[in-house]
């Protein structure tokens, strides 16, 4: 009978979770992890066989977890698309090493812009912003993509300490480029 398993699978990704966090993508490697775990790294590389296998799972965990917050900022804002922007941004600025991990990093290449803006929540997103704006879906989308530009730079700032604005703040920044960009594209199709 083979000897049981004492460090689980759950228990491996749970702590690869909490170094991420803690720690940041750097430390995310077999021997702090087995630091972590107070075991050695033979537990890790028996469930995951390699780091690589168990930083993609951690990557699919991270990202879940981030969608949950970005339909949570969703539904907390009376405009769905401020909304997604702020809690965007709040979590760079809560969750920097996660942040780092998903958007900032080399390691793993997420989404890219231009699938973002192609995936289903977004088209629903553009088509929201075309109803409420008086915008055609082509200039919904420029709308979506110059906001979405704007709102990733603020993030990426708040992850990486170079930024201190108020939530106010930011919320003002959105509208102003929302509604500038808005009154441009409208003018722009006029002529």
């Amino acid at each position: 009978m083979p000897p049981k398993v004492k460090i689980s699978k759950e228990s491996i990704m749970e702590a690869a979770f909490q170094l991420l966090k803690e720690e940041g993508i750097s430390k995310l490697n077999a021997r702090d992890l087995a630091k972590s775990l107070k075991c050695s790294v033979q537990p890790i590389f028996r469930t995951f066989h390699q780091m690589d296998n168990l930083k993609k799972e951690l990557y699919n965990y991270v990202e879940r977890l981030f969608d949950e917050f970005m339909e949570s900022g969703m539904q907390k804002h009376q405009i769905p698309f401020l909304g997604i922007g702020l809690a965007y941004i709040e979590f760079a600025k809560t969750e920097k090493n996660l942040f780092k991990f998903l958007f900032m990093s080399d390691e793993f290449k997420g989404r890219n812009l231009l699938q973002m803006i192609k995936d289903e929540s977004s088209q629903e997103i553009i088509s929201i912003i075309s109803a409420m704006s008086g915008l055609n879906f082509d200039q919904s989308q420029e709308l979506f993509l110059s906001v979405w530009l704007i709102t990733h730079g603020i993030a990426s700032l708040m992850a990486t300490n170079d930024c201190d604005l108020e939530e106010s703040q930011i919320e003002v920044i959105l509208m102003n480029a929302f509604t500038g960009m808005k009154v441009q594209l409208k003018t722009k199709g006029e002529n």
